[in-house]
């Protein structure tokens, strides 16, 4: 059995819903899983023992007005060295994903960015849709990913919150990855 270190950062707390499924998927093929939450862990250097031990890393990660949350960037480019020696899977959160065609490298400028500012050499690297939650947001986030869907022809409307995770997709991604172990 293959030990997977799973690293996630969220914002709203999708990523966290995502990661939790993808770990769940990831046990019931036979894999063991230790999932960790960056965002609880602002000293990457700590986390070393986790990065070591694992057979396959997965970073799964938000994106924020068009950046990948910081604690993800951190932990990437502090094990640069050490996720050059293992597989590593690079998972996106995203609202562009909505787009089925918007979740591979070569369709999607923000994984491309994100692999080219982290040249690790992933085994896999995806985008996973999120959650659109109006509601929820502060007047600023409204305003922006308002703005933001108007221009990728997104929902607009501020009362909305639309859940456009493809669960199947995330249990599709662990199978994958299950057969890369």
């Amino acid at each position: 059995m293959a030990k997977i270190a799973l690293f996630f950062v969220s914002h709203d707390g999708q990523t966290e819903k995502i990661a939790t499924t993808l770990s769940g998927h990831l046990h019931a093929l036979g894999q063991e899983v230790a999932l960790i939450d960056l965002t609880c862990h602002p000293d990457p250097s700590k986390l070393a023992p986790e990065v070591d031990v694992a057979d396959f890393v997965i970073m799964l990660a938000a994106i924020r007005y068009g950046y990948h949350l910081k604690p993800a960037e951190r932990f990437l480019k502090h094990f640069k060295d050490r996720l050059l020696e293992k597989p590593l899977a690079m998972l996106s959160v995203n609202l562009t994903a909505r787009k089925p065609h918007k979740r591979v490298i070569e369709n999607s400028v923000y994984l491309r960015k994100w692999v080219e500012r982290h040249p690790l050499s992933p085994v896999l690297v995806r985008a996973i849709a999120g959650k659109l939650d109006y509601p929820r947001y502060r007047a600023f986030d409204r305003f922006m990913i308002r703005l933001i869907m108007r221009m990728t022809k997104g929902p607009t409307d501020p009362t909305v919150t639309i859940e456009f995770t493809d669960w199947d997709q995330v249990k599709e991604l662990a199978e994958e990855i299950a057969a890369l172990v």
